[in-house]
């Protein structure tokens, strides 16, 4: 009872959080856009960071993510985060970062292994994020302080992404420096980086 009353409480703070944002979905002007380097809201290589979520039943999961780079036999690196455990037993996304778009480009779970091209981040006030919802990606915040259960951040950036044909619905992301996605609905066990050689 407890775990559900903490998953529920969780639940609408997050809730709470979104009904107070963008709900006009401007954007961001581009000149402010394209001033952001990305990349920077990628988390860090090497870090490795431990949740504890709570699922619909209001039971506890864990999981572990962690960030790798690895280079292929031409030299390209290939940046990748490795999850374990959560609603999916485990997941790898393997992605492209510039400092103008975090692009995922492969994607393998349990149901499958995908090539894909989806646009997660860039710096521009609007783009095609190329899912299969045929989904836009506006960036309608920047330079936020956000308090969630890891931490509080700082340069925080709010990106709301809709679908064009369902007018009612969207999603709203925060990213912050170095950290990427924040997770008001988790809370972070651990957080470390390390040096790790490809």
């Amino acid at each position: 009872m407890k775990k559900q009353l903490v998953f529920m409480a969780a639940l609408l703070a997050f809730v709470f959080v979104l009904s107070g944002c963008s709900s006009d979905n401007k954007t961001v002007d581009k000149k402010t856009a394209e001033a952001i380097d990305i990349s920077e809201y990628f988390p860090s290589i090497g870090m490795t960071r431990e949740y504890i979520h709570y699922d619909t039943e209001g039971q506890t999961v864990e999981s572990i993510e962690t960030v790798n780079v690895s280079t292929d036999s031409e030299g390209n690196d290939s940046v990748y985060i490795h999850e374990k455990g959560g609603v999916t037993t485990e997941t790898i996304k393997e992605y492209i970062v510039s400092s103008e778009e975090v692009k995922l480009v492969y994607l393998i779970n349990t149901l499958g292994n995908n090539e894909t091209a989806v646009v997660e981040l860039a710096n521009k006030p609007k783009w095609d994020k190329n899912d299969a919802n045929k989904s836009v990606g506006m960036m309608t915040a920047t330079g936020l302080t956000m308090e969630v259960p890891a931490g509080k951040y700082n340069e925080v950036i709010e990106i709301t992404s809709v679908i064009p044909e369902d007018k009612e619905g969207k999603t709203i992301h925060y990213y912050a420096p170095e950290s990427a996605l924040l997770r008001p609905y988790s809370a972070l066990k651990t957080q470390r980086t390390s040096f790790l050689t490809s």
